[in-house]
């Protein structure tokens, strides 16, 4: 009786006043019901804070019937019980372990209908039944093989349904203690989960690793009162839930979202889709949500916590496609597995490889972390993935370290990169497997190789399966989604959402033949995907220059909206394009300049050579000599242009150093006369030389000289080049 005097005590403190007093005040009517829908409804995340205390990963999660308790299950073979007004408003993390250990891996959990006991279910084939105030063991069952779920009727509380590995369900009466169970099904293939009706303990729901989900009635077992929607491409179920009044049903398959059903019904209500919710590697759950179960949760192979709102669905119609924007709650950093609603204090729980659990709240607690209406800044993990891993991760508690297990964590990262790498079709269509467990103690169920029994020939035959062509499925499923290496890596945060998207097109075709009766063109579907993923992407890289430019240039100068930030990214772009336009063009005017210098320095250079020969070499080539020096520089000077007055100081600045090249050069003869000193620092005209009257004479004379050739000729005379050039000489020196 200490524990529920320890409960009773804690009334007066829990939650400023505690959040037991608000679920009185909601009972007595003192609290409008619709508080806890409102924050829901508005939320863009939600308050979370850890619980610390397993030694391994959480398989297993439930609530008690009145919401105070929490248990949990783990690899480390453990079964804890938190006290959840203490644990709300406490940073102690002290839960309660049951006396009596499993032998190996914890997969399920379920409350008795008073909170007197719990049951526990793992890898070792047993189902254990505790005593919650003593901690002791009242019962245990054995079975054929690991029990992968259970449940408690909740309108009786004396019937216990087991889902095996063995491929059995089994019905216990617990006022009978140990009798022979009633085997409700017993199949080849393994049943992964199983719930009762919440209102009539008549009906169960199963989830089966090839058969998929089915509803059973107790009172007529031969055979499955309805079932479900059957994927060949995807028939592994892993998960279903009822809501509160039974009137609808949740599945979760492999690789496919949640699907929402009516009980009576086999075709689905609706289908919740988004683009990186992935779920194929674990074992995961789904479960209702809310005041009045308007949301749907399930966790995801990218660590991320998935939650639609069943706004906008008709439960009257059928194959309805849900595309609403889902809440994503993020904090985890590997596979979130299990996920729970807690209806009496508005309270989530979720958990998976971590040694941790998660709670997670609308409501603003001293110690917690995160807002109600600000999403977080990063939408995923940000830790850094592992790329190997051992094949073998260790089990030994035997240190009871809560501390994060990085070889756990890399040994999940690889399965998921290598269960995305190698998916194909035919691994759809052949393996009939359930996922993996979270333990690595549990191996992955195998579909059965031996001859199906004349039993399940029956069923076989009244079980529908459409009609398609495998091979246009083998080339739809294994072809990687278009575009998606052309996509902004920042809309992949890591490998694993990147991988996601490559497969994004298998998995929205997956998606859409679970909707059978409406037809949907799936190549419009993704064409939509990959736009909003390229606009998402421009906004990433919006968002990051914004940021940029609010380091450099602060708030004054920072644009307010998107449109105007990349409007002025656009002028920034095309002033730096007219910059590098601007700046080749000075270069290649530069280079064209120091070209021409580079010729007139040479022309310089042959024409000091000409002066230095001795006067009998002048009188035997001067002509020639003359000649080629007029020719050369009148090319050099018809290839000359005009120089801008912006370039006089780069002209001067090559003129003083070719000056200076002239000079180097002449120092090194032994004598240097006055006119060779004029000569070094002259302009390169051939006016600039007074002591040559002969070139100037010849130069200024060209065209006569020429015309008179061209005269003679017409004459018949062959011109006197010698007294020609003779005259001309003595012409000029008069």
């Amino acid at each position: 009786m200490s524990l529920w005097r320890n409960l009773r005590s804690l009334e007066t403190r829990n939650l400023d006043l505690a959040l037991g007093q608000r679920e009185n005040q909601l009972v007595a009517g003192h609290l409008p019901s619709a508080i806890f829908r409102q924050r829901l409804s508005a939320a863009e995340n939600l308050y979370q804070r850890n619980l610390t205390g397993h030694y391994g990963c959480v398989n297993a999660l439930e609530f008690s019937p009145g919401g105070q308790l929490l248990a949990s299950g783990g690899d480390d073979k453990r079964v804890l019980l938190w006290n959840i007004d203490r644990e709300v408003v406490s940073k102690l993390g002290k839960p309660r372990s049951m006396n009596e250990k499993h032998a190996s891996n914890i997969f399920c959990l379920g409350f008795d209908t008073q909170s007197t006991h719990i049951f526990s279910g793992g890898n070792d084939d047993l189902v254990i039944q505790h005593d919650l105030e003593t901690g002791k063991i009242l019962n245990h069952f054995s079975h054929d093989g690991p029990v992968y779920g259970l449940s408690v009727d909740r309108t009786s509380g004396h019937l216990l349904s087991v889902a095996t590995e063995h491929g059995e369900i089994l019905v216990y009466d617990l006022r009978a203690g140990k009798s022979e169970p009633l085997a409700l099904a017993k199949f080849k293939t393994p049943f992964n989960a199983v719930e009762f009706h919440p209102l009539n303990g008549n009906f169960l729901a199963t989830a089966n690793a090839k058969r998929g989900a089915m509803l059973w009635d107790l009172r007529h077992h031969q055979q499955a009162l309805c079932q479900y929607n059957y994927i060949p491409e995807s028939p592994s179920c892993m998960s279903v839930r009822f809501n509160c009044n039974g009137t609808l049903l949740l599945t979760l398959h492999r690789r496919l979202p949640p699907i929402l059903y009516s009980p009576g019904a086999p075709e689905p209500v609706a289908t919740f889709y988004h683009d990186e919710y992935f779920n194929s590697c674990t074992m995961k759950s789904c479960t209702f949500a809310g005041p009045q179960d308007e949301l749907v949760v399930s966790g995801s192979d990218n660590f991320n916590m998935f939650i639609w709102r069943l706004d906008g669905v008709d439960l009257e119609e059928k194959n309805q496609w849900m595309e609403t924007q889902p809440l994503i709650l993020t904090g985890h950093r590997s596979i979130v597995n299990q996920v729970r609603y807690n209806r009496q204090r508005c309270l989530f729980a979720s958990s998976g490889v971590e040694k941790i659990i998660k709670l997670w709240s609308p409501f603003a607690q001293q110690g917690w972390e995160g807002s109600l209406t600000q999403a977080e800044a990063l939408p995923y993990c940000s830790r850094a993935l592992h790329r190997e891993s051992s094949d073998h991760v260790s089990q030994d508690f035997s240190a009871r370290n809560t501390d994060e297990d990085q070889v756990m964590l890399a040994f999940f990262d690889t399965l998921v990169q290598r269960e995305l790498e190698s998916w194909s079709t035919v691994d759809n269509q052949s393996s009939s497997s359930s996922s993996s467990a979270t333990s690595t103690e549990r191996s992955e169920a195998s579909s059965a190789t031996e001859d199906p029994s004349e039993e399940e020939r029956e069923r076989d035959a009244q079980e529908p399966h459409p009609q398609q062509d495998q091979d246009e499925d083998n080339e739809e499923q294994d072809a990687d989604t278009p575009n998606v290496s052309e996509l902004s890596w920042q809309t992949h945060p890591n490998r694993i959402f990147y991988l996601i998207a490559k497969k994004r097109r298998a998995l929205l075709q997956l998606a859409v033949r679970g909707t059978t009766g409406q037809p949907r063109n799936v190549d419009q579907l993704l064409q939509r995907l990959l736009s909003e993923q390229k606009q998402a992407a421009t906004q990433a890289r919006i968002s990051d220059w914004l940021e940029e430019t609010h380091r450099i240039f602060g708030d004054d100068e920072l644009p307010t909206t998107s449109a105007e930030a990349a409007a002025r990214e656009q002028r920034r772009r095309t002033q730096e394009l007219k910059a590098v336009d601007t700046l080749q063009s000075r270069i290649g005017e530069r280079q064209r300049k120091r070209k021409l210098k580079s010729h007139r320095f040479l022309a310089t250079k042959h024409r000091r050579t000409t002066l230095r020969l001795r006067p009998t070499e002048m009188e035997d080539s001067g002509a020639s000599n003359d000649t080629e020096y007029l020719e050369e520089n009148n090319g050099n000077s018809d290839e000359e242009e005009p120089l801008s007055s912006g370039d006089n100081h780069n002209n001067n600045t090559t003129e003083s150093a070719l000056s200076e090249e002239e000079e180097d050069s002449s120092s090194s003869t032994t004598s240097m006369t006055s006119m060779e000193a004029q000569l070094s620092q002259a302009p390169s005209t051939s006016s600039s030389f007074p002591f040559l009257p002969e070139l100037e004479a010849n130069n200024n004379n060209n065209s006569q000289l020429t015309s008179n050739r061209n005269h003679k000729t017409v004459n018949g005379l062959i011109p006197d080049i010698c007294n020609t050039e003779s005259t001309a000489s003595t012409s000029s020196s008069m």
